[in-house]
């Protein structure tokens, strides 16, 4: 597009918050959600309306006896709820409507409005996109052309999310295709970016190939049991090979009288038998 084009195109004029806009980069489309987010709040308010309404008129003919006091006050009552019915519905149509993605040739940017004064925004280079994902689950998705838009880089998985994207498929091919161009244009900005994963990724490589197994998976050290003492040798090798048993001790010739042997009776060749003189001398 040339100077003059993109002055002209009410895109360029959009209101980004995060908007650093480089030399070169343009805006390439700007996403909202799809009105069918905003039927049940609809819903919501036409059935209070029609209830305040109904009230309102059929008061006087189900009740007898009401006086113009009384009908003023339920009157003023069902315009009380109705008008705080379509203040809550404007207030959820503002924040609805207040989430979208800014798709620029260098970045995405998204807003995410959680509440009527809480309002976050981030942004994601596309030299660091890697993955952009559509969803349309059910029937009605499908029939009115919405879905959930998805993109992904290494560090913030899970994170840009758009929901009820009014045609996704659409947006997701723009998506890539400025992503092809940032390429195209940007190589060097590109080769920055993969040395930087690769130089992350071999660090953690090398950190997991030195560092052991995390805690959950190792065995509990065993406890520190000082050294047991050398045993000293016998100081006679022969024992120490094969010591010497105790000699056995004899058993008492009777167990009369604890620990007193009971003396051994002769026999009668023995009684005849003097001891023999050493002289040869009886």
């Amino acid at each position: 597009m040339t100077p003059d084009q993109l002055q002209n195109d009410p895109l360029q004029n959009v209101h980004n918050p995060l908007k650093v806009m480089q030399p070169g980069e343009r805006v390439i489309c700007e996403i909202k959600r799809h009105p069918f987010g905003l039927l049940g709040m609809y819903v919501v308010f036409l059935a209070v309306l029609i209830v305040a309404i109904s009230g309102v008129i059929l008061a006087p003919h189900l009740i007898t006896g009401l006086s113009s006091q009384n009908r003023e006050a339920i009157a003023l009552g069902a315009l009380l709820v109705c008008a705080l019915t379509g203040l809550f519905t404007y207030i959820g149509v503002a924040v609805y409507k207040g989430n979208r993605w800014i798709v620029t040739s260098d970045s995405i940017t998204q807003v995410t409005q959680v509440s009527l004064f809480n309002k976050q925004t981030s942004q994601l280079s596309l030299a660091n996109l890697e993955d952009v994902t559509v969803e349309q689950n059910g029937i009605l998705q499908s029939m009115f052309g919405f879905g959930r838009l998805k993109a992904e880089s290494a560090g913030e998985r899970g994170k840009f999310v758009f929901d009820f994207c009014p045609n996704p498929n659409e947006y997701a091919r723009q998506v890539i295709a400025a992503h092809e161009a940032y390429i195209a244009h940007k190589p060097e900005e590109m080769h920055i970016s993969n040395q930087a994963l690769a130089n992350t990724t071999s660090f953690n490589q090398s950190y997991e190939q030195q560092t052991p197994a995390s805690y959950s998976n190792q065995v509990p050290p065993t406890p520190y049991m000082p050294p047991a003492p050398a045993q000293q040798p016998y100081s006679n090798p022969q024992s120490y090979e094969s010591p010497q048993p105790a000699p056995p001790q004899q058993p008492y010739a009777s167990t009369q009288g604890y620990g007193q042997p009971e003396p051994q009776q002769q026999t009668p060749d023995q009684g005849n038998q003097w001891p023999q003189n050493p002289n040869g001398q009886a």
